[in-house]
């Protein structure tokens, strides 16, 4: 839902003499500019400070002082922010402004509330509320009882948060300022729907609704359409939902509104489009709330804009670009989890030292109180029961109260751990959902099994995403044949990072093949580092991106027992049987080891990006053991001396075991593994592919 911040007090025209007419006029002009262009305000502010210093006029001096640090509020610069306006709280107490320090302590509030120091939030708005009773600034104090609601909305404090928001709105309607009580009683309606009580909620959005239809006031009237919809989607009333955001829709063709402004109206549009399974147009819908996004970011908005994204992509059967926008909005997520994260820790350990303190002072009262006691004995014995009631009574109250206080306190931290809790399940379900994306664009079994007569495949990712990845295809080769191409890959990372890199990769790899129509191994790694190189060229560094992949691309002519390939990297190894039987025993002492090198050259950004790949030939013979493999098991750490296995221990290995049935290697291969790994945690993926001709 859409909630409206009244941030800072409006500050009317004071000054009416003709020397300081010049700075209003900087002032006002400076004020218009604070949400579309701070910086400039800030410029503007600064001007009318120095002509107000040549006025010599105190009061314009701190109203310059607080329209200066308004400006750097819209910039997110807090600390300037408290700077300017505690000096010009200092001049107006000096020149006893109770109603210019009621306004500054309003916008030191909504600064403190936007950091989440809550404490000197309230701290500043309950002073700034005596101030504007005392001076009877109704404005003013509406405006406050707004950012008041808002604060207590966001702590999930519903009850006070209806109590001020309930007092904006009397005001409001006493003074007859609409715009206040629209964005009053639109964050009431808010409340409303968080709290469940929808009935309610679209009472009062469609009495609101009324309201600003008849007053032609087009941006709340957009403002409420989009809520009235938000709110009838969220109880799957589509067609109701469609009335208003069509409403809303029309309203941003026939006037010019903020970009902010058009956000949710976009989102609605593409929800209401998905829900008909018009998913192109959803989905262009959502592109331009995204790109609107640039001029007024906020990361929440983003997350919610991106998994919506991915949903109708999902729908659309575009698996691709789903897993890539849930991936992004996962990482925009995770970041802000962290933050909150830290925030909610730091809460948790700021409660366990208030404990801690409290028990030491109870301690400490303890003593003294015993103290007082031997004191009062050696005063005299007659006075012993009387200070002893009086002790008794007071300890039992202040245990009392202490008591009541460590329980509040517990019962915070419970809801806190498990808020916690609740944000580790959401990310792990959107792993998972990840996970059921990507493992919808690796080499299907079908294909797998469609052209591969014996093979085993251990695949093995460190977590639940996963970097290495395995991909396959058909292509038709130059003597007009069939292949059957494999691609077994290391992207650059592990986890989501990795499974990011590893959705380009086959994109790239998928276009080379089904796009530009390449067959030949070289040509389809050349062609797909140039495509990747060109997408991560404006990853933000300064050098471009230089991720990408290690890979092994084989090209498998079954019908003629050969097998084409490019490197990156990472080796083709081969076992050939030079077996002999004797006596009806097969004696495996002779078993050929042949590794096929690879280029030394990732696929993507390198020193060596401009040198082709190379392209090789190897003739097969029946019962010859192929292997394709990355990194993540030769680098895996453990044993006795807890070192790495290496590649010359894993081709051992493989010699061994390479006459055995493939269940029998894979199985042999996983048991070697975890052995080998122990308790130690795994270090990379795994993947490793043998095909037996």
């Amino acid at each position: 839902m859409f909630t409206i911040f009244t941030c800072l007090c409006s500050q009317g025209k004071l000054f009416a003499q003709s020397d300081t007419a010049a700075v209003q006029l900087k002032i006002d002009e400076a004020r218009t500019l604070f949400i579309n262009n701070p910086t400039k305000s800030k410029s503007i502010a600064f001007e009318a400070y120095r002509l107000a210093q040549l006025s010599n006029n105190k009061r314009l001096i701190a109203y310059s002082l607080n329209t200066i640090g308004s400006s750097y509020y819209f910039l997110s610069n807090f600390d300037s922010t408290e700077y300017f306006h505690l000096q010009a709280m200092e001049i107006q107490e000096e020149i006893h402004d109770e109603l210019g320090i009621g306004r500054s302590l309003t916008n030191l509030g909504n600064s403190y509330m936007d950091q989440r120091l809550n404490d000197k939030a309230i701290q500043c708005f309950l002073k700034a509320e005596s101030k504007f009773i005392k001076t009877k600034y109704d404005i003013g104090l509406s405006k406050l009882y707004n950012s008041m609601g808002n604060l207590f909305n966001s702590i999930n404090d519903y009850k006070n948060s209806i109590v001020y928001y309930k007092k904006g709105i009397a005001l409001s309607e006493k003074m007859k300022d609409n715009n206040l009580n629209y964005a009053l009683s639109i964050n009431l309606a808010n409340v409303y729907s968080s709290i469940n009580k929808s009935a309610d909620a679209l009472e009062l959005y469609l009495i609101t609704y009324q309201k600003a239809k008849l007053d032609s006031n087009y941006v709340y009237f957009l403002m409420i359409c989009n809520n009235i919809c938000q709110q009838y989607l969220e109880m799957n009333e589509f067609q109701k939902a469609k009335k208003y955001s069509n409403e809303a829709m029309q309203l941003i063709k026939e006037h010019d509104f903020e970009e902010y402004l058009k956000i949710g109206s976009y989102s609605n549009y593409a929800t209401l489009l998905e829900s008909e399974g018009r998913y192109d147009e959803s989905k262009e819908y959502i592109d331009s709330a995204l790109l609107l996004l640039k001029y007024t970011p906020d990361i929440s908005k983003e997350i919610v804009l991106k998994k919506q994204l991915s949903q109708v992509l999902f729908e659309s059967g575009s698996f691709d670009g789903a897993y890539s926008k849930l991936m992004e909005a996962y990482l925009l997520k995770d970041t802000m989890y962290q933050n909150n994260l830290s925030e909610k820790l730091s809460e948790l350990n700021t409660i366990h030292e208030v404990e801690k303190k409290e028990s030491q002072i109870q301690l400490l009262s303890d003593a003294q109180e015993k103290q007082k006691i031997i004191n009062y004995l050696l005063i005299g014995v007659a006075c012993i029961s009387f200070v002893a009631i009086i002790i008794l009574i007071t300890s039992y109250r202040r245990k009392k109260k202490d008591n009541e206080i460590i329980q509040v306190q517990k019962n915070e931290v419970i809801i806190k751990s498990r808020l916690v809790e609740e944000k580790q399940k959401e990310i792990l379900d959107s792993i998972n959902y990840a996970k059921r994306i990507q493992y919808s664009l690796l080499a299907s079994n079908k294909l797998l099994n469609e052209n591969l007569k014996e093979y085993f495949l251990l695949f093995k990712p460190k977590d639940v995403v996963s970097g290495d990845f395995y991909w396959g295809t058909k292509v038709v080769s130059s003597s007009g044949g069939e292949n059957f191409v494999l691609v077994t890959a290391d992207s650059t990372g592990h986890g989501v990072p990795g499974s990011i890199m590893s959705m380009l990769n086959i994109s790239c790899l998928n276009e080379a093949i089904n796009a530009d129509k390449l067959t030949r191994p070289a040509d389809i790694l050349n062609a797909t580092r140039e495509k990747i190189i060109e997408q991560l060229s404006n990853d933000g560094s300064a050098e471009g991106g230089k991720d990408g992949m290690d890979c092994s691309l084989v090209s498998f002519d079954f019908k003629n027992k050969k097998l084409i390939y490019a490197a990156a990297n990472n080796p083709v190894w081969i076992v050939r049987s030079l077996s002999s039987f004797e006596g009806g025993v097969r004696r495996t002492g002779d078993d050929e080891f042949i590794t096929l090198t690879a280029d030394r050259m990732p696929v993507g950004k390198h020193d060596k990006e401009t040198i082709p790949f190379t392209q090789n030939e190897f003739d097969l013979q029946s019962g010859d053991m192929v292997y394709t493999l990355t990194d993540g098991f030769p680098d895996q750490f453990g044993g006795p001396k807890g070192k790495k296995f290496k590649y010359k221990q894993l081709a051992e290995l493989l010699l061994a075991i390479a006459h055995e049935s493939v269940e029998s290697q894979k199985q042999k291969l996983e048991e070697v593994f975890e052995n080998w790994k122990g308790d130690l945690e795994q270090v990379d993926d795994v993947c490793i592919i043998g095909i037996r001709i």
